[in-house]
């Protein structure tokens, strides 16, 4: 990726120390066209807390399908390895030689990945534009930087921040103290994620040696303990289902997936022992009355 793959767009306002303290990268993926999306993303993150760039990255010249992987998963994971990469080296400046050297600009500072097909509710400065008569005060809301930097100094040995999430196991989840994200063994969405620098560099030197999807990769590493995540309840950030073109894509709509019921072995041991002595005290009852007939 190059300087003349990245569209960059960083919004002004105030200055503050804590400038530049995030990363965001929109990731250009989607097959329908997202403008307004895009748009509406940079405002959500305009606060100077971070520093927004558009990225687009060239599909590879080989796209390898197997039965572990379809070609959309195969795109993901190469596309995620691609901005992953950039947001830990970049921006690249090309040299006199024409070669794109490394600036390493955000390396030691946490990144979260945005696809262009997303929304949010939230703005950058926790002011959403409906109106309430009867309650002015309920026209403020968190927004995007408050809850962003809560989570980031509530959650210190967290590895990834899902801003989304479907199908999760909400009945699972573990509160963190003081905020409203939640501990995570199953968050599956990969639609919008920060990462810290730490979870970054190991995705990226272990992203190529995966046969499973994105989703695939993270579900499995969180569940084995090898990535800590938090998930924001509700979402932050949600899948735009105006692009939905497939039932899968519906599905993205639903943070918690249904609560499976595993039927109770004792409960059952002891309904089949209570209708076998029923069954006994019927049989015997028709004998007796059998036995006093004939008499």
């Amino acid at each position: 990726m190059s300087d003349k793959d990245v569209d960059v767009d960083v919004f002004k306002e105030e200055n503050t120390t804590d400038d530049a303290s995030v990363l965001v990268v929109i990731l250009q993926c989607e097959t329908k066209v997202s403008d307004n999306n895009i748009t509406a993303l940079k405002w959500a993150f305009s606060d100077t807390y971070f520093t927004v760039q558009v990225c687009t990255v060239d599909p590879p010249n080989k796209i390898v399908v197997s039965k572990f992987m379809t070609k959309d998963q195969y795109l993901e994971n190469y596309y995620m390895y691609k901005v992953l990469s950039y947001a830990s080296e970049g921006p690249y400046v090309i040299n006199s030689q024409g070669i794109a050297e490394p600036q390493f600009w955000w390396s030691k500072i946490p990144v979260i990945i945005v696809k262009d097909s997303s929304i949010s509710h939230l703005t950058p400065n926790g002011i959403t534009n409906k109106n309430f008569d009867d309650n002015p005060e309920n026209k403020i809301i968190s927004g995007m930087k408050h809850r962003i930097k809560t989570a980031l100094e509530k959650a210190k040995d967290a590895d990834l921040f899902f801003l989304c999430k479907w199908n999760d196991q909400c009945d699972k989840y573990v509160d963190v103290e003081g905020t409203d994200i939640k501990w995570s063994k199953r968050p599956t969405a990969t639609q919008a994620i920060m990462y810290t620098p730490k979870s970054r560099d190991n995705i990226i030197n272990n992203l190529t040696k995966n046969n499973a999807s994105y989703s695939e990769f993270l579900n499995n590493n969180i569940y084995k303990g090898k990535f800590l995540a938090t998930v924001f309840v509700p979402n932050i950030i949600d899948y735009d289902i105006n692009l939905a073109t497939s039932n899968n894509d519906y599905i993205k709509a639903n943070e918690c997936a249904p609560i499976t019921s595993t039927s109770d072995p004792t409960n059952n041991t002891a309904a089949i022992v209570w209708v076998t002595i029923i069954i006994f005290i019927i049989i015997a009852i028709s004998i007796i009355v059998l036995q006093n007939s004939n008499a």
